[in-house]
């Protein structure tokens, strides 16, 4: 972790050691990042310590092929911040390591014990190969509890490496609530923080939604919240019925982030990515987030018989040509977005 983000941090640590916010790692610039949410106190005080760490869908270790090279070869453009598991399990033990200094050890003595690993779970919300890579994959210890969709959890079982699979489930387009106990992945995430699959009109078209409830202050009161973030790789259509009842659901959560790209891709002529126009469409419908972070968003290289053939390429789009889109159609001027990239290896707070 560059010296600018520990220095972040340790600033938002000092600033408010009793208010710790989720925090959020590029491990690879495009679509692998390490989210770190508070532990609840009474959790902090009987694990010693600070943050729930989970690395989302990692690709650190080479290329993604399908069969072979020669047939579908997907690469990124610039090498991983974090190469390997063990960078990550590094920069998780600095972010602890800052927590005990400055808020830890404000609330409990020197004797908690602090255990060796600190990678709480691996989160595999799609099934396609550069999002479950099997080699960056066998690098993570297979004591450490996965949480898969149920296509992925198809693709990582025959390996007999992790110990623990537990399942994403979707969420009905009729549900009522987000909180069914049902719907919680298992044991291997605490009871405050779940993750639901969101299926769109496509197999690609989807989105993830990671809820994490918290308690704060409102006066005298300590207050239930639900904070979500929302990733879309591909892109999602707001009608979506899940995606509806989602928002609809109780109880009602706060949409603090949405991980989505501007890129359009194409496959054999049909757009897989739905780009800037959908995330400005999706922020929209969502009623506006406190941050847009562009993810899945790097120009990938593809090669291999299957690539060329099909056609497959990536498009870039930016923001302005979103909002130039929308202009033309609407006459009524609406709120330019807040689009963060955070940059490979960095680190950002999300505030509230």
């Amino acid at each position: 972790m560059e010296d600018t983000d520990a220095r972040c941090l340790e600033q938002h640590f000092t600033a408010c050691p009793d208010c710790l916010r989720p925090l959020l790692v590029s491990l690879n610039g495009h679509n692998s990042w390490l989210m770190s949410f508070p532990r609840p106190q009474a959790d902090q005080q009987q694990s010693g310590r600070a943050y729930f760490h989970i690395v989302l869908e990692p690709w650190l270790v080479g290329p993604a092929d399908l069969v072979a090279s020669w047939f579908i070869h997907i690469d990124l453009p610039s090498s991983p911040a974090f190469p390997t598991a063990h960078a990550v399990e590094a920069v998780a033990r600095h972010i602890e390591e800052l927590a005990s200094k400055h808020v830890l050890n404000r609330r409990m003595s020197n004797e908690v014990f602090n255990p060796a690993g600190h990678i709480d779970a691996i989160l595999l919300g799609f099934h396609y190969y550069s999002h479950v890579h099997e080699a960056t994959l066998r690098e993570f210890h297979g004591n450490v509890p996965v949480v898969a969709t149920p296509q992925a959890a198809r693709i990582i079982k025959p390996w007999n490496h992790f110990s623990t699979i537990d399942i994403i489930h979707n969420l009905d387009h009729a549900a009522a609530s987000w909180r069914a106990p049902h719907l919680h992945p298992g044991p291997s995430l605490p009871p405050w923080l779940t993750v639901l699959h969101l299926p769109g009109h496509r197999e690609m078209n989807f989105c993830t939604a990671i809820v994490w409830t918290h308690t704060q202050q409102d006066g005298d009161a300590a207050v239930e919240v639900h904070e979500t973030i929302l990733t879309s790789p591909y892109g999602i259509l707001p009608n979506q019925g899940s995606l509806q009842a989602f928002l609809v659901s109780e109880p009602q959560t706060r949409k603090l982030a949405l991980l989505h790209g501007t890129k359009e891709s194409h496959i054999g002529g049909k757009q897989t990515s739905l780009g800037v126009k959908s995330g400005l469409a999706l922020y929209r419908h969502l009623g506006g987030v406190k941050y847009w972070l562009l993810a899945h968003d790097l120009p990938l290289t593809y090669s291999g018989i299957f690539m060329r053939l099909s056609r497959t390429a990536d498009t870039p789009r930016t923001l302005e040509w979103a909002l130039d889109q929308e202009r033309s159609k609407k006459s009524v001027p609406k709120k330019q977005p807040d689009v963060f990239r955070v940059p490979n290896g960095s680190c950002l707070v999300l505030e509230a």
